[in-house]
């Protein structure tokens, strides 16, 4: 039992490799968004009929992290590394005023 487990999450892990390759999500965030995303997605969906607008929110977000997990592309995190990677240019002006 215990070597079929591994051979599945070796697999699991293998394809995920092959799979992104340009992605910017490492592999650990990759499985544990997909199982955050499916358990977030699950309750959302049980929720659907009592609590709409909860649920609604639960499903979008747990098919956001489901997604980002499956294809290794987060644009969130995409976005904050272009910010802290571009560095602007500064000018500084000097104004010079004599009083007397």
């Amino acid at each position: 039992m215990n070597t079929l487990i591994n051979y599945a999450i070796d697999k699991v892990k293998r394809k995920l490799d092959n799979d992104c390759v340009d992605g910017n999500v490492g592999t650990s965030e990759r499985i544990l968004s997909v199982i955050a995303g499916g358990l977030i997605l699950s309750i959302g969906v049980k929720q659907i009929l009592k609590n709409p607008f909860t649920a609604i929110s639960g499903v979008g977000l747990g098919g956001a992290l489901v997604y980002r997990g499956i294809t290794g592309k987060c644009t969130i995190k995409a976005a904050v590394e272009q910010l802290t990677n571009e560095r602007e240019e500064v000018t500084v002006i000097e104004h010079k005023y004599f009083v007397k």
